[in-house]
This record gives C-alpha cells, structure tokens and sequence, in this order.
C-alpha cells in the first residue's frame, strides 16, 4: 500500500513538472507567434518605404540603369551615424554636429547623382523618403536581432520584454511611415507647425530683407511697427529642418534680441486635445540636441530669455499630412506669438524661430 502511494505521489510530481514544462513551452511558443507578428508588420512598413524611395527617385534618374539605382539605394539605407567618443565628454557637441553634418551632405550628394533632374527641393523630399527606409530598416534588423537571440536561448523574459514593448513601437513605426506619402506629395506635416507660424507672421507682416546666411535656412527681417523682429526657418518647401543655431548666431552678432522665441510640435498625452497651444521656457527643438545646445550658449552667453510656443499633436500627427487640428493650432500659435512680441518696448528686437520640417512650406 505504502508502495502504491509512493508510486503515485511520484507520477504525481513528474506530471505536474511536465505540465509546468509545457505550459512555459506553450507561453514562449504565444508570445513567439505575437512577435513575428509584430515583425511582420514591422518588415511590411519597410518594404513599403524603400519601394516608395526607389519608385520616387526613378522618376527623376532620367537614362541611369534601374537596377543600378534600386542596388545604390539599398546600400544608402545600411548606412550608419557614428557618435563621436563620450571618453572626453570635452566638445562633444561640436563633434557631434560635425558628423552629422558630413553624413547629411553625403546622403544628399548621392541622391543628387542618383536623381538628376530632380530640383534642389525635390532633392531634399528624396532624401527624406530614403531617410525614412533607412530608418524603418534599422529598427526592423534590431528587433529581429533580439528575437533570434531569444529564440534561440528561449528565454522567455527577453521574449515578454520585447512583446510588451512592440505595441509602442508599431505605433512610431506607423507614424514614420505615415510621412511617405507627404514627402511623396511635398505638402505640410504636423511637424511643420513651427515653419508654417513663421511663413504665416512673414505673410502677415511683410518682409524688409530675407537673406540665407546658412545653409538651407533663411532669416527674414519683418516690417513690424516699432520694433525689429527677426523671423528663422527651413528654406523649404523642400523637406528639411535648416540649421537654427548658426542662424541665430548670425543674428546675435547684429543685434542684441530683447527674447528668443521657439515655435514648435510638441507631443501630446492621451486625453489631451490636438491643436492645443501651450507656453514653454527654453528651446523647443528636438532632435539630437545639438542646434538645441547651440542655441542655449548663445541665449546664456548674451542673457536672453528663452520663451516656447508649443502646439500639441500626436506622433503621428507630426509625421502625417496636416489635419484640420493641428493647422487650426497653427493659427492660435501666431496669435500667440503675436502677444509675446506686443509685450515688448519698442525700439526693442526678438528672434522666432520656426522650428520642424518646411515639406510644403515655402519661404
């Protein structure tokens, strides 16, 4: 008798292990199934780009070979940013901004020579559209790289991780490739709310002189009732952000600005309203922080205040064509910056800058 339970309390154990053992094998074989799923959509976002890329340069590589362009494209996408060493934190920035600026004119010289009868704003879309793919591309070869190697240690922690973090992934994915279409088309983004404030104020107002002291940014004198307001943006309508920090630099040097005044998308939280303008204190530029950095020293250095104007949206609201929302937001935030320049004395002189992508938005 004694026997018989001992042999049953040990079948007992061996099965109980064995179904704990199945259960984690039927667990890591879910959440392997919902990852490629999330791979899946990944890699069909990707596909979509560098087809849309290839497909928009053609259209402007008039007798270059097809298949030489699709092989030049998809070696551009491989291409990689290296950051400067952080060992000696000493300049980084200027490091940084000097790689950057390599890598932005080397993109941009190759998919001249790749589309040449495209124009230089046309130019600049491509780049974007390549940009675009280039990015998709990465994120999908990283997350599959974590996927393999959890697959193939079957680590189910790794694996849970990746699957709680790929609802918010897909939903930045879908934003990047929601810009597609827009830079396709060369109309405005929710990310070119800043630009499209400082066209509206220098439609507004009137230009005294607009010159283009850096590359692909412009600064327009206003013709403003007692006061000189300086207004920086992206060139445009071509899709590219300018350089914001040399640009104020230039205007530093000839006048002593009473306030610098950012305008810019900001991210808005669930439950929050798309469109809604907000005040901000400091430099509202995103990015890798280097213009952003330039800007701060220049303020510091000469004792400007810094005031932002925000306008809220969604991620993919800023990477989409423009909603109804966002551009009614864009008129609230000139009004807004109306203000900021009437609380001025006169005789005094602000900078604004429009900050975010000029797709669509002339100078």
């Amino acid at each position: 008798m004694n026997g018989d339970t001992t042999t049953n309390m040990l079948l007992l154990i061996i099965a109980l292990f064995a179904l704990l053992f199945l259960m984690q094998e039927l667990q890591i074989y879910r959440i392997i199934t919902e990852v490629e799923n999330y791979l899946g959509i990944i890699r069909a976002a990707r596909e979509r780009a560098l087809h849309a890329a290839k497909e928009q340069v053609r259209k402007y590589s008039k007798s270059l070979d097809p298949e030489y362009v699709s092989r030049r494209i998809d070696k551009l996408i491989e291409t990689r940013i290296i950051a400067p060493t952080s060992l000696d934190p000493f300049g980084i920035v200027r490091k940084l901004k000097h790689v950057l600026s390599v890598g932005e004119r080397t993109l941009e010289s190759e998919v001249a020579s790749l589309a040449p009868a495209a124009s230089p704003y046309e130019v600049q879309n491509l780049v974007v559209l390549v940009d675009i793919a280039r990015s998709l591309n990465e994120v999908y070869k990283l997350l599959n790289h974590y996927y393999l190697v959890a697959r193939r240690f079957k680590s189910l922690w790794l694996l849970m991780q990746l699957s709680a973090a790929m609802p918010f992934i897909i939903e930045e994915v879908r934003a990047v490739e929601g810009a597609v279409e827009a830079f396709r088309r060369s109309i405005p983004i929710g990310d070119s709310a800043g630009p499209l404030v400082a066209a509206f104020l220098m439609r507004k107002y009137g230009v005294q002189y607009l010159v283009e002291p850096v590359k692909d940014t412009i600064v327009a004198k206003l013709a403003y009732s007692g006061k000189d307001i300086y207004v920086v943006k992206g060139k445009g309508p071509g899709g590219n952000t300018g350089h914001y920090d040399d640009a104020v630099a230039w205007v530093v040097q000839r006048t002593k600005p009473a306030v610098i005044i950012t305008v810019d998308a900001a991210l808005r939280y669930e439950g929050e309203v798309s469109g809604e303008v907000v005040h901000g204190f400091g430099v509202a530029i995103g990015g890798t922080g280097v213009e952003k950095y330039g800007i701060e020293e220049i303020a510091t250095k000469h004792s400007i205040p810094l005031y932002a104007v925000l306008i809220k949206m969604t991620e993919v609201e800023a990477l989409s064509a423009m909603t109804e929302e966002v551009y009614r937001g864009v008129k609230e935030g000139v009004t807004v910056v109306e203000e900021l320049l009437a609380s001025l004395p006169d005789g005094s002189s602000a900078i604004v800058v429009g900050v975010g992508n000029t797709v669509g938005v002339p100078p």
